[in-house]
C-alpha cells in the first residue's frame, strides 16, 4: 500500500515530506543531502565520507551533537553513498521540535575546529586500513569498480581512492565542501511518526527558513562509453581462497528496467533456490557459494555474479563452467513459477520494511532527493508489473560477452 505524506516547500529550496503515524509515540527525522562520492574531486576523494564524520563533531552553536540527542532520548546515525549522505534521528514524537534544532543548527554552519578535522582524519584513515586494507577480501570492491569504470566517478568508493587523499584535506576544502553542498536547496528533510502536518511546517519553517540557499548545482558526470570488448583482471592477494566476479552493464536507479535487473539478479542469484546456486553449489560443487545482484546506484551500474570456487576447483574451470552456463541457456529460460515466486519474496522484503517508523521515513527521504517521493511509492506493483517477456529479453540483451568484465581474485598460494 502506497505511504501516505505531505509535501512543503520552503523559500530557500529544502522540500520537507511529512508522513503521519499515530500508532506510535515516536518520530524519525531524515535529512538527506544530494552529495556522494560521485561528487568528488578525482584528487581528493573520500571528501563525502569524511564530511559525514565531520557533521557529528559540532556546529556553530551546538558543541556537543551527541550529548544534546542522548538528553532527549534519541538515537541516531549517518552514512554515505556513492550517490547520497543521509542523516537519521529517532527520538519520542514530543521532542521532534529537538531534532529539528540540531539539524538546522549544523546545516547552518558547523564548527570548523582544526582539532576536530585531524581526529575525524584520523578516525576515517583508521577505518580504511582496518575495512580495506587490513582485512581479508576488503579491497576487492575497490580494485573491481577501479577496473570497470573508466570514466565515471563510481570508479572508486565512499572510502576513496587512497589515504593520501584524506590526509591532504585542510579546513578551507571542508568548508568549500559544506557550502557547495550542503545547504537547504540540495536537501530533503523527513519527518514521519506521532506528527502533524500542520504542526510539523511551521516549526520547519522557524528552524529551516532562515538558513540561505545555496548556488544551483548543475551536476554532470562522465558516461561510460559503450563496451565492445571483453575485459579482464587478475589480484593476488593474502586470501584463504580465490574469488571470481563477472559483471555486465546495468540500468540506473530511475530508468524503467531497473525493477526487472533486480528481479533477474534475484533469479540467479538471491538464496539457495537460486538458479546459480542450485546448479553451481547443490549439484554441481563448482563453487562453495554464488550469488548475483546489481548495484542499483543512480547512474548506470553493474550486474554482477561473484562466487567462490570449490575446494580442488580452480577458478579457469569456474569460470568456463559458469560462462558456459550463462552464455548458452535457451532463450525464454525464465518461467513464471519460478518468477512469482521471486516477486512474492520482494513484495514480503517491501512490506517488512514499512514496519517500522524509521525505515518509512528512510525511504521517502531517499526517494524524494533521488527524484520524487511519488516516483517510489507503490513499488510493489512496479515488482509485479514485470512479465517474464520482459525479464527473457533482459537476459537475452544483457548476458553478452563483448560486454562482460571479470575479476581473477587469487589467494597467493593458488
Amino acid at each position: 500500500m502506497p505511504l501516505q505524506f505531505k509535501r512543503h516547500i520552503l523559500a530557500n529550496g529544502l522540500r520537507l515530506i511529512v508522513h503521519e503515524d499515530h500508532s506510535t509515540p515516536l518520530a524519525s527525522c531524515n535529512v538527506v543531502y544530494n552529495v556522494g562520492s560521485r561528487d568528488e574531486n578525482p584528487d581528493m576523494t573520500g571528501m563525502a565520507h569524511l564530511f559525514e564524520h565531520f557533521m557529528f563533531t559540532g556546529s556553530k552553536n551546538i558543541a556537543d551533537y551527541d550529548a544534546q540527542l542522548q538528553s532527549v532520548g534519541a538515537i541516531n546515525n549517518a552514512y554515505t553513498t556513492q550517490d547520497i549522505t543521509h542523516y537519521y534521528i529517532t527520538l519520542p514524537a514530543v521532542n521532534i521540535e529537538h531534532a529539528l534544532w540540531l539539524e538546522s543548527d549544523r546545516m547552518l554552519e558547523l564548527a570548523f575546529q582544526q582539532e576536530k578535522l585531524d581526529i575525524q582524519k584520523h578516525v576515517v584513515i583508521e577505518e580504511f586500513k582496518e575495512n580495506f586494507l587490513n582485512r581479508p577480501y576488503g579491497d576487492l570492491w575497490l580494485l573491481y569498480n577501479q577496473f570497470y569504470f573508466q570514466k565515471h566517478p563510481y570508479q572508486w568508493l565512499p572510502i576513496g581512492k587512497e589515504i593520501s587523499h584524506i590526509e591532504k584535506v585542510s579546513m578551507d576544502d571542508m568548508k568549500n565542501f559544506f557550502y557547495r553542498f550542503y545547504r537547504p536547496n540540495n536537501a530533503v528533510l523527513t519527518i514521519a511518526g506521532d506528527v502533524r502536518f500542520e504542526q510539523i511546517v511551521p516549526l520547519v519553517e522557524k528552524w529551516f527558513g532562515p538558513i540561505p540557499a545555496g548556488q544551483t548545482i548543475i551536476k554532470q558526470y562522465p558516461q561510460e562509453d559503450p563496451q565492445r570488448e571483453k575485459r579482464f583482471v587478475e589480484y593476488r592477494r593474502n586470501v584463504p581462497a580465490d574469488m571470481l566476479f563477472k559483471g555486465w552493464p546495468a540500468c540506473g536507479r530511475l530508468t524503467r528496467d531497473f525493477y526487472a535487473y533486480d528481479m533477474l539478479s534475484d533469479l540467479f542469484g538471491s538464496g539457495q533456490s537460486s538458479y546459480l546456486y542450485k546448479k553451481f553449489v547443490m549439484e554441481d560443487a563448482i563453487f562453495t557459494d554464488i550469488s548475483a545482484y546489481i548495484t542499483g546506484t543512480l547512474d548506470p551500474g553493474i550486474f554482477i555474479v561473484g562466487g567462490r570456487p570449490a575446494e580442488g576447483v580452480n577458478i579457469e574451470e569456474a569460470d568456463k563452467r559458469l560462462s558456459d552456463y550463462l552464455y548458452q541457456l535457451p532463450q525464454n529460460c525464465i518461467n513464471t513459477h519460478d518468477l512469482q515466486k521471486v516477486k512474492n519474496r520482494v513484495e514480503s522484503i517491501i512490506l517488512q520494511n514499512d514496519i517500522k517508523i524509521e525505515d518509512r521515513s528512510s525511504s521517502l527521504a531517499v526517494a524524494e532527493c533521488f527524484s520524487c517521493a511519488e516516483d517510489f511509492n507503490d513499488e510493489t506493483n512496479r515488482y509485479f508489473a514485470v512479465s517474464e517477456e520482459q525479464i527473457n529479453s533482459l537476459y537475452s540483451n544483457m548476458f553478452r560477452q563483448e560486454q562482460e568484465t571479470t575479476m581473477y581474485y587469487r589467494a597467493v598460494n593458488n
